[in-house]
C-alpha cells in the first residue's frame, strides 16, 4: 500500500467518523407485558399502505444523506410512506408507538411545506412547484420532462431526486477528497432552484441572492446567510441534460468551496478572508476547481460564472487540453504569478483554461491536500506558500514541472 493509498483511507475514516449519517432503523419493538400479539400488523403496529412505487425514492440514501421531505410524497395519500398505523391493532403499545410517529412526521411535513411554498408565491408559479430536502440540500424544480445521457426520460419528481442523489453523492466526494468534515462548514445546507421558465428566476433570484438581471445566479453561504443557487432550464444554453448538470457541477464546487471556513483555525480576533471565498483573491483556485470538476465530468467546461467577464467570450477550441497544449508547446503562456494575484471576474477566457490546467495538473499531483491548500487561502496566505506547504513546490518548480505535464498529459496522442 503507498503512502498516498493510506492517507486516502485514513481521510476516508476521519470523515465517516466526522459525519453525522442517517440514523440506522431501530430494531423492531416488542409488546409490553400482557400485551396480546397481532395478526393484523404482525405485532408491529404497522401495516402496508401499498403506497405507489414512484414513492420508492423517499427511501433513498446514502452513508452520509437521506431523503427528509419531498412535497409530491407529503402531499401524496399517507404522505407517500410505504406503512400506516394498524386499524385494528390488538398491540396498543405498538399501535400508539407508529402512529405518535406518524403523527410527528405529519406535522413536522405541513409545518415544512408551509414554509417552503412561500417560494412558489415569490417565484409567481401558477402551478405548485416542487420542493425535496435531504439531508444537505434543498431543491426547488418544477422542469416537466428531463432526458439523460442514457435516453431515459425524468418526470419532474424523477428529475429532482436524480439531482438531489447526484449532489449528494457529489457532496460526500468533494468532502472525502479534501478531507473536510460538516463542522469544517460555515453552511451544511444548500439551496438549488431550476425553473421553467425565466420569469420564475428572475423573481427568485433577488429574493433569495440579492441578485438581480441575470438567468443564473447565486450566493455564497456565510454566517448569516444561506447559500442559494437560482437559474432557469434555458434550453438554447442547456439544450442537453448534461449541459444543466455541468453547469450545476461547476456552481455547487463554487458553493462547497465557500463555505469551508472554520473559525477554530484562527487565533482570536482573527477572521482570514473575509468574505470566506475564494473569488476575490484566489480566483485561479477558486474557478480552477469549479472547470476542473467540470472537465472531470464529460471533458467539457462551458459554464462561465456570472460575475466574470468572459461570458460571451472563447478562446482556442472546446477541447482545452489541446489548446493549453498548444499554447505551452508555442510559448504561449500567461505569467502565473501575475494570474493568481486576480479575482475571478478579472479572468479572461485564456486564463480561465490556464487555471483549469494549472489545479489539474496539481489535482493529479496529489488531490487529497487540496483542502489543505484551501484552509490555506482562506487564512490568508500567499500561492507560492500554498503550493510549498501542501504540494512542496516553489514558483519555479510548479512551472516547471506543469509544462513537463502539459507536454506529456494534453499530448495529441494521449487520450483525455
Amino acid at each position: 500500500m503507498t503512502a498516498r493509498t493510506v492517507l486516502a483511507v485514513l481521510l476516508l475514516a476521519a470523515l465517516a467518523s466526522a459525519q453525522v449519517a442517517p440514523t440506522a432503523p431501530e430494531p423492531a419493538p416488542e409488546p409490553l407485558p400482557g400485551e396480546a400479539r397481532c395478526g393484523f400488523c404482525r405485532t408491529t403496529g404497522r401495516t402496508s399502505s401499498g403506497a405507489d412505487s414512484k414513492f420508492d425514492l423517499e427511501l433513498e440514501s446514502g452513508p452520509t444523506w437521506k431523503v427528509e421531505f419531498c412535497s409530491m410524497a407529503h402531499e401524496s395519500d399517507n404522505m407517500g410512506l410505504p406503512w400506516a398505523p394498524c386499524p385494528r391493532c390488538k398491540t396498543p403499545s405498538l399501535h400508539d408507538r407508529a402512529q405518535k410517529e406518524w403523527d410527528q412526521r405529519k406535522t413536522d411535513g405541513d409545518a415544512w411545506l408551509k414554509e417552503r411554498r412561500r417560494v412558489d408565491r415569490v417565484a409567481g408559479a401558477d402551478k405548485p412547484l416542487l420542493h425535496l430536502q435531504t439531508t444537505h440540500l434543498i431543491l426547488v424544480w418544477n422542469v416537466p420532462k428531463t432526458t439523460t445521457k442514457d435516453k431515459k426520460n425524468h418526470d419532474a419528481h424523477e428529475a429532482v431526486h436524480l439531482y438531489a442523489r447526484r449532489m449528494e453523492e457529489f457532496y460526500a466526494r468533494i468532502q472525502s477528497t479534501f478531507g473536510i468534515t460538516d463542522r469544517n462548514n460555515m453552511k451544511n445546507r444548500h439551496t438549488l432552484m431550476v425553473l421553467e421558465e425565466s420569469d420564475q428566476a428572475l423573481q427568485c433570484g433577488p429574493a433569495y441572492t440579492m441578485l438581480q438581471g441575470l438567468p443564473t445566479v447565486k450566493r455564497a453561504g456565510g454566517s448569516n446567510h444561506d447559500s442559494v443557487m437560482v437559474t432557469w432550464w434555458d434550453r438554447a444554453t442547456f439544450p442537453k441534460e448534461a449541459d444543466m448538470w455541468r453547469h450545476v457541477i461547476h456552481n455547487f464546487t463554487h458553493a462547497l468551496t465557500a463555505v469551508y471556513y472554520d473559525m477554530t483555525w484562527f487565533k482570536p480576533g482573527k477572521v482570514g478572508l473575509s468574505p470566506p471565498w475564494l473569488n476575490d483573491k484566489y480566483g485561479w483556485l477558486d474557478e480552477g476547481l469549479a472547470h476542473w470538476f467540470e472537465w472531470d465530468y464529460d471533458k467539457r467546461c462551458e459554464t462561465y460564472c456570472f460575475r466574470e467577464q468572459t461570458t460571451d467570450s472563447r478562446w482556442g477550441t472546446d477541447d482545452w487540453r489541446k489548446n493549453i497544449y498548444k499554447a505551452v508547446s508555442g510559448g504561449d503562456i500567461p505569467s502565473f504569478a501575475e494570474v493568481v494575484t486576480k479575482p475571478s471576474q478579472s479572468l479572461d477566457a485564456k486564463e480561465h483554461q490556464f487555471v483549469w490546467s494549472w489545479v489539474d495538473f496539481l489535482m493529479q499531483r496529489d488531490a487529497s491536500v487540496m483542502g489543505k491548500a484551501m484552509k490555506m487561502a482562506k487564512m490568508e496566505h500567499e500561492t507560492r506558500e500554498l503550493l510549498k506547504e501542501s504540494w512542496g513546490l516553489s514558483m519555479l518548480e510548479f512551472e516547471v514541472k506543469w509544462k513537463a505535464f502539459v507536454l506529456e498529459t494534453y499530448a495529441p496522442t494521449k487520450k483525455s
